[in-house]
């Protein structure tokens, strides 16, 4: 079972909680899925060590995660390095008006790596509405896509040995391009 842990203000109906949906949806069909919403309650230690894998989703707010998602892992913090965290699999989903998501997504991928949790490979999205609005207008950049969520499952999945090898997404090479007129 993978635990999806939605620590955004919005839940369960936001854009955080639309994005876990459109992941579980590449999850479901080769492990259960949970989902909790952090701002309703605390997932029971015993949800918690069930979980074979996890995936933290939260909104961004004044550049860091949503307050729920605080509050959890202040809580759990008496659990870092036990056995419902060692080594077990985690993905991260952070979603954003326009920007610092990616700042978030990766300050929280380090404090999931000191609880003693495992990063796959490509396993962390942040979305932003700026993001989605360029898509739709047909922009050509190095966006990450919803599209995206199928590498970040089935790497998820990989590495818990359901799936043979790693995914990545498509990457844009020409860095060096003038973009600015």
């Amino acid at each position: 079972m993978i635990l999806l842990l939605d620590g955004s203000l919005g839940a369960p109906e936001g854009n955080t909680s639309r994005l876990l949906e459109r992941l579980a949806a590449h999850l479901r069909p080769a492990i259960e899925v949970r989902y909790h919403a952090l701002r309703s309650s605390r997932p029971s230690e015993r949800s918690l060590a069930e979980a074979k894998g996890f995936v933290f989703a939260t909104g961004t707010y004044w550049d860091s995660w949503g307050s729920p998602l605080q509050r959890f892992l202040e809580e759990s913090t008496e659990l870092e390095g036990g056995s419902v965290w060692l080594g077990k699999p985690a993905a991260t989903l952070v979603t954003m008006h326009s920007v610092g998501g990616k700042e978030v997504l990766s300050r929280l991928q380090g404090v999931l790596v000191t609880l003693g949790l495992a990063v796959p490979p490509m396993s962390g999205l942040a979305y932003s509405l700026a993001n989605h609005l360029a898509i739709k207008a047909e922009a050509d950049a190095d966006f990450w896509r919803v599209e995206d969520l199928e590498v970040v499952a089935h790497n998820l999945l990989r590495a818990l040995g359901l799936r043979e090898g790693w995914k990545s997404w498509p990457v844009e090479c020409d860095f060096v391009k003038n973009w600015l007129d």
